[in-house]
């Protein structure tokens, strides 16, 4: 890829979540070579969970916001001022626009965070994958090139006093062993699925931890019992997960899964839904995954693991560097592929 290129990361969401951490990261890691710009809504925050995409986001990345006019408006503003080499957009609200008003005027390509949806990224010039269960939704006439680059994360710094500071305030001992998750507390997430599943562990030295928030904060608190703790938000997420002693991904659908990620670079003992994207990270016959909305063998599968404290995972595969060089690889191969297409000659009439 060509040094100082321009490129324009563009997404319109209300939330913070795997999707926003990921142009975040994405972008700070491009910054070093490239001129990059990121166009987000005009308000940006997460009201579920105070999170905000803007806090998080490196220096060295212009950031661009729509106004009153709209995100059609800042984003037609952006496309004349910066002159993108390439238009990279996430998630379904900014890939529609970025795509009708950059037609014939720049390449731009698309990162599945979910799935295809031939009204939103059927014209685009190129499709990043986060998964391989992506790609069976995309049509065979769909002759553009698309790749399947999974995400990463970076290893925490270990912090033996965070996790004292947490555990101690969280009212554990020294030998409470203790199971978490995190995300976003909506249906799709199944934490009603992991609290049944806890509930049905007798072990009385044994507590949940669950950190994030959402619209389904109440009834979970409701179907909690007392060995259930609610941590909340977190900004500081990667780090904190080293209070627990096991991670649990209970997801009824998950396009990527990034949180475990997160986890196994913390070294924890990891138990998963075989749900979308998560057999790529564990493997498709790894022992680790358990059935999607199945709460006695999900009970099973962490009564095996109490006592387990620590698992040292190879993470070579997930790291950051990695992912972002095959991303700007796709990159020159879809740049290739236009400049080849405007080089041809047109048919003598």
């Amino acid at each position: 890829m060509g040094a100082g290129m321009r490129i324009l990361h563009a997404i319109a969401t209300h939330e913070f979540a795997g999707s926003e951490r990921y142009v975040a990261e994405l972008s700070a890691a491009q910054a070093r070579d490239h001129d990059v710009t990121v166009l987000l809504q005009g308000r940006t925050r997460d009201r579920c969970t105070g999170g905000d995409i803007r806090d998080v986001l490196d220096g060295q990345v212009r950031v661009a916001r729509a106004g009153p006019g709209g995100y059609c408006l800042a984003l037609g503003r952006a496309l004349r001022q910066i002159r993108p080499d390439i238009v990279h957009t996430h998630l379904g609200r900014a890939s529609m626009r970025a795509r009708l008003l950059s037609v014939g005027r720049v390449p731009t390509i698309a990162t599945l965070h979910n799935r295809f949806s031939p009204r939103v990224y059927g014209g685009h010039d190129g499709l990043i994958c986060v998964a391989r269960w992506q790609t069976a939704g995309i049509p065979p006439g769909f002759d553009r090139p698309v790749d399947v680059i999974g995400n990463w994360t970076c290893v925490p710094s270990m912090d033996a006093g965070r996790r004292a500071d947490l555990r101690a305030r969280w009212g554990f001992t020294d030998d409470t062993y203790v199971f978490g998750g995190a995300g976003r507390f909506v249906s799709e997430k199944g934490f009603d699925t992991l609290i049944r599943a806890f509930e049905r562990l007798p072990a009385p030295n044994v507590r949940l931890v669950l950190f994030g928030d959402g619209p389904e904060r109440a009834a979970l608190e409701a179907l909690a019992g007392p060995r259930v703790k609610f941590g909340g938000f977190s900004k500081s997420l990667p780090t904190d997960l080293s209070a627990l002693d096991a991670f649990v991904l209970p997801s009824r659908c998950e396009p990527f899964g990034l949180v475990l990620l997160e986890a196994m670079a913390n070294g924890l003992p990891v138990l998963a839904t075989r749900a979308g994207g998560v057999p790529d990270i564990l493997g498709d016959h790894s022992p680790d995954l358990v059935p999607p909305d199945d709460s006695v063998a999900l009970a099973e599968a962490m009564r095996r693991r109490i006592g387990v404290l620590r698992r040292d995972w190879d993470m070579t595969r997930f790291r950051r560097a990695s992912s972002v060089a095959r991303i700007e690889q796709f990159y020159d191969r879809v740049l290739g592929r236009e400049r080849a297409a405007a080089a041809v000659p047109p048919l003598a009439a």
